[in-house]
């Protein structure tokens, strides 16, 4: 009886120390398929990541577009000069579309969009924003850049663009561009004979902005020089929402070789106002 007993005893603890083992096992095999799982999504997420910006980028290029060609539709129906590109605050009615600024509702942003001269060409309200921008950059984020007349003021005068005719090379000459939602005016202000830049680039689409053309057509452009372009509008950026202030570049360096610079100049006014 003593030896079953020992037996049986002896049974059991080998019995508990197999199922400890087991136990041991699940654990570890836990431990092995959360680690997969966690480099899989170390893997995947960066394709995911860039998955959703190509969607993103690609409904950016589509607005704008759709907003150019708007923009040609007025000029054809007026007897082909350009819309006025520059807002003016409290006159909706007066340019492409209405002053904005922060602290607008978002039914008065509305109101101001549908009030422009180009909301009969193109209206539809969505088109006007960056799927990318932030939802405190507001409704409006694209611009026209400044050499469609009346322009800014910042470039030669026998540069200033009042027909789309006027445009040499139009399929060089930008439109459109798609901003980070600061410039209340609507007009993205590039310099002629300075190299520096005035407002800001905008950067989420994998490091670069869209933009459009004279003849219609819409492209990508990703910057070269992260330093000077990217790194500096990040910056710029972050000032002018703590600030509540209009898209300037700050802080930004030597900029006269500058390729990025010299790619928005050019597209502009068609040359550079300077030796780079």
């Amino acid at each position: 009886m003593v030896e079953l007993s020992r037996q049986s005893e002896c049974s059991e603890r080998i019995m508990n120390s197999e199922v400890m083992k087991k136990k041991g096992f699940a654990l570890i095999e836990l431990l092995v398929v959360i680690a997969i799982i966690a480099i899989l999504m170390a893997i995947l997420t960066p394709t995911l990541q860039r998955a959703r910006e190509q969607g993103k980028r690609a409904v950016c290029l589509s607005n704008i577009r759709q907003l150019t060609l708007a923009w040609m539709a007025y000029a054809q129906q007026n007897d082909d000069k350009v819309v006025r590109s520059r807002a003016v605050d409290g006159d909706p009615g007066a340019a492409w579309t209405g002053w904005n600024h922060f602290s607008y509702t978002r039914e008065h942003q509305v109101d101001l969009i549908k009030r422009g001269l180009l909301y009969d060409y193109c209206k539809r309200v969505q088109a006007y924003r960056c799927p990318s921008s932030l939802e405190r950059e507001g409704l409006r984020t694209y611009c026209i850049t400044n050499q469609w007349w009346p322009g800014s003021g910042v470039g030669p005068q026998d540069q200033i663009l009042t027909r789309v005719s006027a445009a040499r090379s139009p399929a060089r000459r930008s439109v459109f561009i798609d901003n980070v939602g600061t410039d209340f005016d609507a007009i993205y202000t590039v310099l002629y004979n300075t190299p520096a830049w005035s407002n800001i680039p905008n950067w989420r689409h994998n490091n670069g902005s869209t933009v459009t053309f004279a003849d219609g057509h819409a492209k990508h452009w990703k910057w070269q020089n992260i330093e000077l372009t990217v790194n500096v509008a990040k910056k710029s950026y972050e000032y002018a929402m703590q600030h509540n202030t209009i898209s300037i570049m700050i802080n930004q360096g030597d900029q006269q070789a500058n390729v990025d610079l010299h790619t928005v100049q050019r597209a502009t006014w068609g040359k550079l106002g300077y030796t780079p």
